[in-house]
């Protein structure tokens, strides 16, 4: 490599590492500013929560609102909107640019919305986030849930709904502990495990993982299920078919075991 190119080279480093310092020293903390949403459970059929990089925490509320606690910067912020044919829509807006991310102080608690919904609530509930957990707890929900992150963690203890419930996440885990639905539990996980605690199902239970494993215990008995299971480059506990039963267990593993214990 010549003198010439070395020195081109060298100086587009130097700028870089200038405008990155730059970046780092001029960006001040940011400032963030608590708010609060409230509002009838009744009015509502559904809820619907899309962010980034914040954690999401949905449990009981101790009365028969619902209850949102979140955190806006100057420039990142909510749309929090009550739709006419009750969707409760709450939707991330920010107007960050590649600066904004450097040198950035991430305070947890400013990056954390917190949902209370009453017992039994009848609306459905679909979270999506990115880079941060989803932790569901101690709840009755009558309506479907639904909960999307990218590495990110997928709590859930002590849920029960009517309806369905759907968790997807990649680059980390999902756990259920004492999760009942009266229709179908489905689980999928990319490069994490997939563990199941005393889990419950009306209709179907289907778990998918890659680069994981999936453990547990389900609620009833062995002749309850029809089981259909797959295992690459793994060891699997499992008949790969089982007919007969009223429900269905459908689990699935590539590069990783199986390991799905019944319980009564």
């Amino acid at each position: 490599m010549n003198i010439t190119i070395k020195k081109f080279l060298g100086s587009i480093f130097a700028f870089t590492l200038i405008v990155i310092l730059a970046a780092c020293s001029s960006d001040p903390e940011v400032s963030y500013e608590k708010k609060n949403y409230s509002v009838e459970a009744s009015t509502v059929k559904q809820i619907s929560l899309s962010t980034k990089g914040r954690s999401v925490e949905l449990e009981a509320s101790k009365d028969d609102e619902i209850h949102i606690t979140y955190f806006e910067s100057d420039k990142e912020s909510y749309n929090v909107d009550l739709q006419d044919n009750g969707d409760l829509m709450m939707q991330l807006v920010t107007d960050k640019d590649w600066k904004d991310y450097i040198g950035l102080k991430t305070d947890k608690e400013h990056h954390l919305v917190k949902i209370a919904v009453p017992n039994g609530i009848s609306s459905g509930v679909k979270i999506e986030t990115s880079n941060e957990d989803i932790i569901l707890s101690n709840l009755k929900i009558d309506g479907q849930v639904e909960a999307t992150t990218n590495e990110g963690k997928i709590k859930a203890s002590n849920i029960t709904t009517n309806k369905n419930i759907k968790m997807k996440t990649k680059n980390d885990d999902i756990i259920l502990d004492e999760v009942s639905a009266e229709g179908s539990i489905e689980a999928t996980s990319n490069k994490g495990d997939t563990k199941v605690s005393n889990v419950s199902v009306g209709d179907a239970l289907k778990l998918r993982t890659k680069d994981g494993d999936i453990t547990g215990t389900v609620k009833g008995s062995y002749d309850l299920f029809k089981i259909i299971s797959e295992v690459s480059k793994g060891e699997n506990n499992l008949p790969e078919t089982k007919k007969g039963g009223n429900k269905t267990l459908d689990v699935g593993a590539n590069n990783g075991d199986i390991n799905i214990e019944f319980v009564e």
